[in-house]
């Protein structure tokens, strides 16, 4: 089928077209089509059958240039399959906190898949301060299953080696080369900038020798570790969630890349977050201590049941396997040696990944709405001004933090709680 793009006509005309789609809808004469999409590269619409709006999918389509910016920026569709590919491997793995797939066309460039319509987006709860109980155990079992089973500490060396060949995405790696770790630290046109944060905020990144050799390090590091295969974009944007379930959308940036890319970005935006609810709770209302608290506290426990599943995974892995990683063990303290070694490297990653992260958000050309929809642009300043400072301090020192306490103690003493 040769590529065309899709609308909400075409699109119904689509689902009509499969069959496959025949086992979701019981008729296609009411289908209602509804372009929801509003993210930087894609279309989305969902469909549904108007007479029983249980039977429903969406739709998500790649088109050749960047959407946010129209078709003066092309970019190629392939990136479909790279989402397609990590969604499946994800699903296969983590079926209860991964959408199903019903159908896919390379051709077309289109996946349709479960509508969580049941489930909402992470981040625009959190900013209304809605607690989610098993956010913290269902990401971490995300993150410790796809991390660890896509790695070489499980998957053999030749295997390994054909999977990272096979989902290099070079457009989308790009990107984040240039938007998370080049352009929010020169003076790039693409940036943009409160009018109220200080020129000496901004010069804290920009102009600081040891911040910009520190990110220049994490990009760097982002561009030859080719670890794990990642989600490459896994912020509170990118999950849906109730207080019962959790599900990780949007993989259209997966590549194989260093562990801690993931890990951080979570954190990152937890922080970004945290930063956020002095003014936000307030604004409602409430004392902003306790839910500034949860989202610490939600931190930390991803980090330490991430950790905790991770090592077990490998651990009866390599209790199974007849060639471990490192090989025979022969004083039976080498293994033990190395996994807490790799776990102090793995959390220095995430602690530098997670900065970058932030900075880039507070002057780079991509923002967050906890922050940067705060209306007094005064307030936001404040906000962005601690995560500034917090973002360098955590990059430069990356590798003195000895355990994830040491990070959410260090975002209290930026930010007292409740102060």
């Amino acid at each position: 089928m040769d590529y065309y793009q899709l609308d909400t006509k075409t699109a119904a005309d689509y689902i009509r077209s499969l069959p496959e789609m025949k086992e979701i809808f019981s008729d296609f004469d009411h289908l209602d089509v509804k372009e929801v999409g509003d993210g930087n590269l894609n279309f989305v619409f969902i469909v549904s059958n108007s007479n029983n709006l249980e039977e429903t999918v969406v739709l998500k389509q790649a088109v050749p240039f960047l959407r946010v910016v129209g078709k003066s920026w092309p970019l190629s569709r392939e990136r479909m399959n790279s989402e397609v590919n990590a969604l499946r491997f994800q699903h296969d793995l983590c079926s209860d906190l991964v959408p199903a797939i019903y159908h896919s066309s390379e051709d077309m460039s289109v996946v349709i898949m479960q509508n969580l319509n049941k489930h909402l987006i992470l981040r625009g709860e959190i900013i209304r301060g809605k607690k989610f109980p098993k956010l913290a155990e269902d990401v971490s079992t995300f993150l410790a299953k796809t991390l660890f089973y896509s790695s070489d500490l499980y998957l053999p060396a030749d295997v390994k080696k054909q999977n990272v060949a096979k989902t290099i995405n070079v457009e989308l790696c790009k990107i984040t080369e240039d938007f998370v770790f080049t352009h929010p630290y020169e003076a790039n046109e693409t940036n943009d900038y409160n009018p109220e944060l200080a020129d000496s905020s901004i010069a804290l990144i920009q102009r600081d020798s040891a911040v910009r050799a520190a990110v220049a390090e994490m990009k760097y590091a982002f561009m030859t570790q080719a670890e794990s295969l990642l989600h490459g974009d896994l912020h509170i944007g990118s999950i849906m969630a109730n207080e019962e379930e959790t599900y990780v959308i949007d993989p259209e940036f997966s590549f194989y890349g260093p562990m801690g890319f993931d890990i951080g970005a979570m954190v990152g935006n937890l922080l970004l977050s945290y930063f956020s609810q002095e003014y936000r709770q307030r604004e409602m209302g409430n004392d902003p201590a306790e839910y500034r608290t949860w989202i610490l506290e939600t931190i930390e426990t991803i980090w330490q049941k991430f950790e905790e599943k991770f090592l077990k995974l490998w651990q009866e892995h390599e209790e199974k396997s007849e060639l471990p990683f490192m090989g025979a063990d022969l004083n039976a303290e080498s293994a033990v040696a190395y996994r807490k070694k790799f776990m102090e490297k793995l959390l220095s990653d995430t602690i530098g990944f997670s900065a970058c992260k932030m900075m880039r958000r507070i002057v780079g050309l991509a923002k967050v709405a906890d922050i940067a929809d705060i209306s007094d642009l005064k307030e936001r300043a404040k906000a962005e001004e601690f995560v500034l400072r917090m973002g360098s301090n955590m990059v430069v020192n990356r590798d003195s933090f000895k355990n994830i306490q040491d990070l959410t103690a260090l975002a209290k003493e930026m930010s007292p709680v409740g102060g």
